[in-house]
């Protein structure tokens, strides 16, 4: 049927010829929008590399200077102790942490270089985060090489311990076989010259690929130890998954008095979606991207009604050709059927040029990957989408008009013609 249908097709070149341009036009065009949703989504369902989901953020603010008393300010360190277990002992909370440094989804970062010691030149930057051991249960983060050992995570260990992010393992010692990575020494060059110079950082294990936010790409990343909580950090508090809806609004209700303790009291605590939600409308993401799908949304309703048109009116247009195959004896499964096929074929046919288009496309770097590199398997895959969404449209534009139009008898259609 397959050579039946492609000799068809070209007895009819003439009438076929702008329906194949059209075709091909339009996958295109179709392909460049998936492909500019998929640089932003793509990004966006990437793991981040630690869970964020059922943790909250905590902080902890200080009084001013003017109405503490000295009093306050001697036992802040034994108060913050206190309140930092009263949280670990709130109904719901599963674990809690402390940490500063790089903080998702804010402004607040901290980056610094670290280099190997087989080659002192060769310094790479990368994200810092400060952390308590407990950093890695609350955030569930589990090793990709090396094991965290939680009684040696201290800042007094020499060599001190870190984990880093695969990317900055391989970037410091050019291996991706991280368990190569684990027992590897780096130093950071910028302490040489401090009086109390750390010059020997030890990689106690491979983190996965890391990155601030959602909407970014990977970078590198390096925890260090910190040996105990303080006031000025932030903490996180993990949440049992049948505590988390509304755990905020009972923490500050039960908590908010209780915290008003020496130099202390209840900054906030907020769910660190609520802080993803907050951060892409400061940072303008939410506008960018609603822009940006709207545009993408046009052409492809665009696309849409241009196909489905131009395919309702060529079938509509072929009452009598359906009416003397059903005449000559085919079924009117079979006639759609072959009505289908053609139209699949046209659209085959179309995606020769369009591939060749789309490839040179991006190979002229003019597609976007801000995000999400280009690569092969992202090629394919939108452009894969763009045929199967282009076939369901032509599908759709054949099986409506057709099985009206062979509702129609033989016979009436013929003379009608």
């Amino acid at each position: 049927m397959w050579r039946q249908i492609y000799h068809q097709l070209w007895n009819q070149r003439r009438a076929n010829a702008w329906l194949w341009v059209e075709l091909a036009l339009v996958t295109v065009i179709l392909w460049y929008g998936i492909d500019l949703v998929y640089n932003y989504e793509g990004a966006a369902l990437q793991p981040k590399g630690y869970d964020t989901d059922g943790v909250f953020d905590l902080m902890v603010g200080t009084k001013p200077l003017e109405v503490v008393e000295d009093a306050d300010n001697r036992r802040a360190g034994e108060d913050f102790t206190y309140l930092y277990n009263l949280v670990r002992d709130y109904p719901g909370v599963e674990e809690l942490c402390a940490y500063y440094g790089s903080v998702p989804y804010s402004d607040e970062s901290m980056i610094e270089g670290y280099a190997p010691h087989t080659d002192s030149t060769h310094v790479v930057h990368c994200y810092i985060r400060y952390v308590t051991a407990s950093y890695f249960r609350v955030f569930r983060l589990e090793p990709l090489a090396g094991q965290l050992d939680e009684s040696r995570w201290l800042p007094a260990e020499h060599p001190m311990p870190v984990l880093m992010s695969a990317d900055l393992a391989d970037s410091l010692f050019h291996t991706s076989a991280y368990n190569d990575a684990v027992g590897k020494t780096c130093f950071n060059p910028y302490w040489l010259n401090t009086p109390n110079p750390m010059t020997n950082y030890r990689v106690m294990a491979v983190l996965p690929r890391h990155k601030l936010n959602d909407y970014e790409r990977y970078e590198p990343f390096i925890y260090l130890p910190v040996d105990k909580a303080m006031f000025w950090q932030h903490i996180a508090v993990r949440v049992s998954s049948d505590r988390v809806a509304g755990f905020a609004e009972r923490f500050r209700r039960d908590m908010q008095s209780v915290f008003d303790r020496g130099i202390f009291y209840l900054d906030h605590i907020r769910p660190y979606a609520d802080m993803k939600a907050a951060y892409d409308v400061e940072q303008g993401t939410v506008n960018y991207l609603n822009t940006t799908y709207a545009v993408a949304a046009f052409f492809g309703f665009n696309v849409f009604l241009c196909v489905l048109a131009t395919f309702w009116y060529r079938t509509r247009k072929r009452r009598c050709e359906m009416a003397l195959r059903m005449a000559m004896g085919s079924s009117r499964r079979a006639v759609m059927r072959h009505f289908l096929l053609e139209g699949l074929m046209l659209l085959l046919l179309a995606a020769v040029p369009a591939l060749v288009v789309a490839w040179n496309l991006q190979m002229a770097d003019l597609t976007v990957h801000t995000l999400v590199d280009a690569s092969w398997g992202r090629f394919i895959g939108c452009f894969l989408t763009a045929l199967a969404l282009l076939a369901g449209i032509i599908m759709l534009g054949i099986w409506y008009p057709a099985r009206r139009a062979m509702q129609i008898q033989p016979a009436e259609a013929l003379h009608d013609e």
